[in-house]
């Protein structure tokens, strides 16, 4: 996985790749070289990959403590603030599928933070809730993330945090059936 460190006029000052350890490697002789980006820092999709990239780098040891991964934060905190949510729904919003997310909320039941129970809605459904370590849980990890958040959005003004993320739901939404 290549990440890269932007400058202005298209330019980025170090190329690395992550191993699938997590570790970090040079990306290979010429390590410090520049590569011209212009024409991909008018891609969004580009920007937007590897602002995540950078995003997720970030938040493992940020998140160290509480030993969670970004898409357990997601879980947590979707799961506290709607109540009855279905396995389906849940894996819809992250755009999972059903089976991948399950073998996680099944590893979260376990540990004591997730429960799950038939719908009374829908028999066919499964409803998920946190426990009582799970709701503690949540808001540890909404506490750590605001702050997480902030960092993440420090290079912008208050507005301009403000009107990225504003700009962010609106192309989610306008692409969530599909371009």
């Amino acid at each position: 996985m290549m990440t890269c460190e932007l400058l202005p006029m298209g330019r980025i000052a170090k190329v690395s790749t992550r191993k699938g350890n997590g570790a970090t490697k040079a990306a290979g002789p010429d390590t410090g070289r520049e590569l011209d980006l212009t024409a991909l820092q008018q891609t969004p999709g580009f920007l937007v990959r590897i602002l995540q990239l950078q995003n997720f780098e970030a938040f493992y040891p940020y998140f160290e403590a509480l030993k969670l991964s970004p898409l357990e934060y997601a879980i947590l905190v979707a799961v506290r603030d709607n109540k009855a949510v279905t396995q389906s729904e849940l894996a819809a919003v992250l755009k999972m599928q059903l089976p991948n997310l399950v073998k996680i909320l099944s590893r979260m039941e376990e540990t004591g933070v997730l429960k799950r129970k038939r719908s009374t809605r829908d028999k066919r459904a499964v409803e998920l809730s946190l426990s009582a370590a799970g709701e503690r849980r949540a808001d540890e990890a909404s506490l750590l993330g605001e702050r997480f958040n902030a960092q993440t959005l420090s290079a912008l003004s208050k507005p301009e945090q403000t009107a990225f993320l504003q700009m962010l739901v609106r192309l989610v939404e306008a692409h969530k059936n599909g371009f």
